[in-house]
């Protein structure tokens, strides 16, 4: 039985031949064409000096297809063409498959071959979303939809909304077939009522509501879970500091590391918010609005001071990670009187 090596060989010299001779025909005396009329003037133009070239190539196919060092064996021998091709594409696939493998392709930048750790950089990609992984919900919500989530009440909470229209306007754009359930389940979540209260006194009944996650779920429990979600996110990013209650602390636990943030009014001649933020690594802390920022080379305690700050006014502060290209984590501090 002739090797796999050998049938690919000669079925690519059994093509080379019968293609040679189609090619080379236009070239063949006029009669070995019987019952053919060619032009004077083609026959000419191809009788001059021009044509030896061309003959000569043809003359150097004809000698390289009929080298009796070559053994061509017919054509019918090789099997049936659709067979042939699909063994010669599977035998071609393995071999590249071993040469890729062998030797893996580089990126332009590499040298070598190098392995990333895929799993810490889909992980530093994301560092703020571990708090929300542990939401105190009957169902785990999808990360897409936690990131879409985050990004978007951390757009809110820099603006003066009443509760209610900040939990409408979180979930809005997920819902958008659902209008006239928003303020409705709107209302049920900030009152505490059924949802909440059920949640709290019989978590595992809500989760047996539940058997086939968020993805199972009808339009109006999503709307509900994904509020609730809002709820919590909000309330955590938010620090409202008054009279009765000067200061407040925040925690939020991220790839790295928790971060606590507090945030304490001095109501003495200073009249100025202190902040203090302890971070698992290097990072800056920002309070945009005044220009501040102060920065960490390793975990620690950062420090900020907001002088006189103007009553029912927001301040967002900001939370980055140095070295990870991560949008910040923001807060909003608020003091009213």
């Amino acid at each position: 039985m002739k090797s796999d090596a050998d049938t690919i060989r000669n079925f690519l010299l059994g093509l080379l031949e019968h293609f040679s001779r189609i090619d080379s025909s236009p070239s063949g005396k006029v009669d070995d064409y019987p019952g053919k009329t060619v032009p004077e003037d083609f026959s000419a133009a191809h009788t001059g000096p021009s044509s030896a070239p061309s003959l000569a190539r043809t003359e150097s196919s004809s000698a390289f297809i009929h080298d009796p060092s070559i053994e061509m064996p017919p054509i019918s021998e090789l099997g049936e063409l659709p067979s042939v091709q699909d063994h010669f594409q599977a035998v071609l696939k393995d071999r590249l498959q071993i040469e890729i493998s062998q030797n893996p392709p580089l990126f332009p930048w590499e040298s070598s071959v190098t392995d990333y750790p895929i799993e810490l950089s889909a992980a530093s990609a994301q560092p703020w979303l571990v708090q929300l992984r542990s939401l105190p919900l009957p169902t785990a919500l999808p990360e897409d939809l936690l990131t879409g989530l985050l990004n978007r009440c951390q757009e809110l909470i820099v603006e003066s909304l009443q509760p209610g229209v900040q939990l409408v306007k979180a979930v809005e754009n997920l819902f958008p077939d659902q209008p006239q359930a928003m303020d409705q389940i709107a209302g049920l979540v900030l009152a505490n009522a059924t949802v909440r209260g059920t949640a709290t006194r019989d978590a595992a009944a809500l989760k047996a509501a539940f058997p086939n996650g968020y993805e199972g779920a009808n339009p109006q429990q999503q709307v509900t879970l994904t509020m609730l979600a809002a709820k919590d996110i909000l309330d955590t990013l938010t620090l409202t500091l008054t009279s009765d209650q000067p200061a407040q602390s925040r925690q939020w636990v991220t790839t790295e590391g928790c971060i606590n943030i507090t945030a304490e009014y001095q109501s003495d001649l200073s009249q100025r918010i202190n902040l203090t933020v302890d971070v698992p690594r290097a990072c800056q802390l920002s309070l945009p609005s005044l220009g501040q920022t102060v920065s960490q080379t390793a975990a620690g305690t950062l420090n900020l001071s907001l002088p006189k700050p103007q009553t029912n006014r927001i301040y967002p502060v900001e939370v980055r990670f140095s070295g990870l290209e991560t949008p910040p984590l923001t807060f909003a501090i608020c003091w009213m009187e």
